[in-house]
């Protein structure tokens, strides 16, 4: 979908990984520009690099503030970048700040070589923000965002609980994912009027979206989660140990049939009655205890199988192995199998909109792969 158009990325960070990643799943010719300091291949031992870096053609330069690198170097890079940008239509900017007094690279400069550039810049920060400073890092975003709190937003914290760090990048991903429709509407308003144009996006800002009901305020709820029945719970240690999650709630079109399902209609008038359950702390302990008993009679998977022949939302919580290893995921080729250069065989996510383009996605490139076919492309 996107074959006609030349990408380069300048990204030290996931985020304008993640968003290179996805222009080169739909067809885009991705030029990943990359430092090359002597560990670089410390770097390619990161996994989620195999599969962000995918699809793309690697540049290796002297990167402006390596070590090694002099205002000779710095200078040789910002030229290097400039003949770049000048045949391509989209650049992608998601560097350290450090380095970009370094570089230089701005809009206003590539724009004198590319006027028709559709420019994305990704920082960690906006521009009014006192954190502006920092670099794109996942765990400073994510921290500063609420991603790693433990306790759900507006809600004074257990005691003796801390954050909850975890390795799922949501703040890059979300910028990723965000920043794609934006260069896409990009490409659309360039294809009517001929002029590319700058867009701006900071990574903890893109999380905004990304919240769901933690971020909604509201004049009858003290913070933003999400209300729950006050008898029936999201999730269910079932008869073999393993839980089931459902969304029932206090929905009668749900809450009907189950309880038909497990002969406890006579259950139906209290549990829709939220204010009476509220108001009765003794009716609602007894028919907590009730309705967790419930899921001792199945497995999660004959649980799981019952609620879907009555229309009543649920499924088993499944391990990530379960999830990739599906049927489904296989077939769907929502999974899929790359042959990388330094893992070898591993299972990848696969592309998540999928269009007419289906061609095979290629492995992340060795570092400097096609040095010799990009530099033949200004200098042929």
């Amino acid at each position: 979908m996107l074959s006609e158009f030349r990408v380069i990325e300048l990204s030290d960070y996931p985020a304008g990984s993640i968003l290179g990643m996805h222009l080169a799943d739909q067809g885009a010719d991705v030029i990943k520009v990359e430092s090359n300091p002597n560990n670089r291949e410390i770097v390619k031992q990161n996994l989620e690099a195999s599969v962000w870096n995918r699809g793309k053609k690697s540049f290796a330069l002297p990167h402006p503030g390596t070590s090694y690198a002099n205002q000779a170097d710095n200078t040789e890079f910002k030229s290097t970048l400039l003949k770049l940008i000048s045949i391509s239509q989209i650049f992608i900017e998601n560097i350290d700040t450090k380095f970009g007094d370094a570089i230089e690279i701005s809009y206003e400069m590539a724009k004198t070589v590319n006027p028709e550039i559709i420019y994305i810049k990704l920082t960690s920060f906006p521009e009014n923000h006192p954190y502006r400073h920092l670099p794109s890092k996942e765990e400073l975003i994510s921290s500063a965002s609420g991603i790693y709190a433990m306790n759900g937003s507006g809600q004074t914290p257990v005691k003796g609980e801390g954050p909850s760090f975890h390795e799922i990048p949501y703040s890059s991903g979300m910028a990723g994912i965000t920043a794609a429709p934006a260069v896409a509407a990009a490409i659309f308003q360039k294809s009517i009027t001929g002029k590319g144009q700058l867009i701006s996006m900071s990574i903890h800002d893109a999380m905004f979206q990304g919240m769901g009901s933690q971020l909604v305020r509201h004049h009858q709820r003290q913070n933003g989660n999400q209300e729950s029945h006050p008898v029936i719970k999201r999730f269910y240690q079932c008869k073999d140990y393993r839980w089931i999650n459902i969304n029932i709630g206090g929905m009668k079109r749900f809450l009907e049939p189950f309880l038909q399902l497990v002969h406890k209609i006579e259950w139906l008038d209290q549990l829709s009655n939220l204010q009476f359950l509220n108001e009765n702390k003794d009716v609602k302990i007894h028919l907590e205890k009730e309705f967790e008993k419930l899921w001792i009679e199945k497995t999660a998977v004959e649980w799981e199988n019952a609620l879907d022949q009555i229309g009543v939302p649920g499924t088993m919580c499944r391990s990530v192995n379960e999830w990739m290893e599906s049927d489904q995921a296989i077939q769907s080729e929502t999974v899929i199998q790359v042959n990388d250069h330094f893992f070898g065989e591993m299972k990848q996510p696969g592309r998540i909109i999928r269009t007419n383009h289906h061609s095979k996605i290629n492995p992340a490139p060795k570092l400097g792969e096609h040095n010799e076919l990009i530099e033949g492309l200004f200098n042929g």
